[in-house]
């Protein structure tokens, strides 16, 4: 049974003498630590930064065309399981939308020796899958 909002003041006044802002509340919600919500993606942003670090020096070797590559950003897409990895490739070095389209089929082909390389540095169960966006910056 729920109580109106007079009534549990009236049911308070009873018990005690002056009500106070931590009357009738649960001391789990009372005490709860706001700041904890603020930290809930630490984590996932944290194995980003693991995943940008470990491409970034995987990219350098293999493949020559994936060498001017370098790894802009990586997040969360939606969460860690998925990542979106934003490489960037120097406007001066494509010429078409082809050879940009190649440079993504490329990425794709060597995704499952990028996700093992991903999988020796991280510490996890399961490997994220990675999704490639590709930019184009001008020098």
């Amino acid at each position: 049974m729920s109580l109106s909002k007079k009534e549990r003041a009236r049911v308070l006044k009873q018990h005690c003498g002056v009500i106070k802002e931590d009357d009738a509340v649960d001391p789990r919600h009372y005490f709860y630590n706001k700041r904890r919500g603020k930290d809930k993606f630490r984590k996932a942003f944290q194995l980003c930064r693991q995943i940008s670090e470990t491409l970034q020096m995987v990219l350098t070797d293999g493949d020559p065309m994936l060498d001017g590559l370098t790894v802009v950003d990586v997040l969360p897409a939606p969460d860690a399981r998925r990542m979106l990895v934003i490489v960037g490739l120097d406007a001066d070095s494509v010429t078409s939308a082809t050879e940009l389209e190649e440079v993504h089929q490329r990425l794709t082909a060597h995704l499952p020796r990028l996700r093992s390389e991903i999988a020796r540095s991280i510490s996890r169960r399961k490997t994220p899958q990675l999704v490639f966006e590709i930019t184009t910056s001008a020098r």
